[in-house]
């Protein structure tokens, strides 16, 4: 009978031990669904840089950051939804060094620079991010309209600058002016990134060519 008693005692103890020490595990650790929503997010960004967004799935970051399959779902109701909130991430990354440079007390002409400059160095950190933002289907056969709005705050914040350095033009040359401001540096970053231009080929001067397309870009965005 004592040890009947003794071993029913021993397993409250053991199972007071073992709340105890759940609860403490818990109070370390605790679990947010903001938190979990964030971590897959991370995991997306890292998985883009190394392999691309063409082979991302649910399955495979809920397994990079330890839960079920299906736990990812109570944030993202399907892949597209999931890649959608990477490209979003992108473009708010990008859309906080613009804004940054608004801000500043600077000549129109020297912001412009540095917004294009800004994209260049965004687009060779973030090479395959900028693939899911830009060419992917997230933009083909047609572009996400959320997505859409983000490029035309990027189209807005451009047109100030360009507007500011030249007075009294009028709105669809100050668009056009945009266009081709953008043409020009984001046809630089694709084709860079094909290959096309690269250091070593002799027709490619040696000076910091992302510099020079720029300024030669405002140049013609800022004619009279």
């Amino acid at each position: 009978m004592q040890a009947t008693v003794w071993l029913a005692s021993g397993c409250i103890h053991v199972k007071a031990m073992l709340h105890l020490l759940g609860n403490q595990m818990n109070a370390s650790k605790p679990y947010h669904k903001e938190h979990l929503r964030q971590d897959l997010l991370d995991a997306g960004r890292e998985y883009l840089k190394n392999h691309g967004h063409v082979t991302l799935s649910i399955r495979t970051l809920a397994t990079q950051v330890g839960v079920s399959p299906g736990a990812p779902y109570h944030h993202f109701a399907d892949r597209r939804a999931l890649l959608f909130a990477l490209a979003a991430e992108g473009f708010k990354d990008m859309m906080a060094g613009t804004n940054a440079v608004e801000s500043g007390n600077m000549k129109p002409e020297v912001k412009l620079h540095r917004m294009g400059i800004l994209f260049i160095r965004f687009a060779e950190q973030n090479t395959r991010l900028l693939d899911l933002m830009y060419e992917s289907e997230l933009t083909t056969p047609s572009l996400d309209p959320e997505l859409l709005q983000f490029q035309m705050m990027g189209h807005e914040a451009l047109r100030k600058q360009i507007v500011a350095a030249v007075p009294g033009l009028s709105a669809e040359e100050a668009n056009l002016r945009v266009i081709v401001f953008w043409s020009t540096i984001y046809g630089f970053v694709t084709m860079r990134k094909k290959g096309v231009i690269h250091h070593g080929n002799e027709n490619v001067p040696s000076t910091d060519i992302a510099e020079a397309i720029v300024s030669r870009a405002i140049v013609a965005a800022v004619a009279a």
